[in-house]
């Protein structure tokens, strides 16, 4: 159930993403890029891993790549589960790779792209979805790799997200 209504929520967004920029049909081409993150993130005030996306293995990109114009917009969407019996107020970050090992490095270097998502005590919630903030990290998106990671404001947390995917929207040089 949870795979056929993220199918279809993915669907909608594509299609008014795609509306959206249609007036750069005239332009150039507007490609859409869904890419599914296989791997689990799973995050403690302890411990806590990354996910590596790689948008170059998506045939649509390694097809454009040398012709990518613009980044119109990177959307975030997946499932969270809070194992606390306090709320968790998440906070998703982007960084070059996987290699931020602590809390405060990942605070300090990677880039904070979606906050304020609100995951209640001991359930399960789906994350709609969201748009990245996408000026800080426009550059890493155009090169195609990057890794996320999934905090949380308060302590002590514990979360796992899930059947996550981001999503991509670029032009392309006709």
């Amino acid at each position: 159930m949870k795979k056929r209504h993220k199918t279809w929520t993915l669907l909608v967004v594509v299609f008014f993403a795609i509306l959206f920029v249609s007036s750069c049909w005239l332009l150039g081409i507007t490609l859409t890029i869904t890419h599914d993150i296989e791997d689990e993130i799973v995050s403690t005030d302890t411990h806590f891993n990354s996910v590596a996306v790689d948008l170059t293995k998506e045939e649509d990109w390694r097809d454009n790549q040398d012709k990518l114009d613009e980044i119109y917009v990177a959307y975030f969407y997946g499932w969270v589960t809070n194992y606390q019996s306090s709320p968790a107020t998440g906070k998703l970050y982007v960084y070059k790779d996987t290699t931020l090992h602590t809390l405060a490095e990942v605070e300090s270097k990677a880039t904070l792209v979606l906050g304020g998502l609100v995951f209640p005590p001991d359930t399960t919630v789906e994350v709609p979805i969201a748009a990245m903030k996408l000026e800080p990290i426009k550059d890493l998106i155009k090169e195609g790799k990057f890794a996320l990671y999934m905090l949380a404001e308060n302590t002590p947390f514990d979360i796992r997200v899930f059947d996550a995917s981001v999503v991509v929207i670029f032009a392309v040089e006709p």
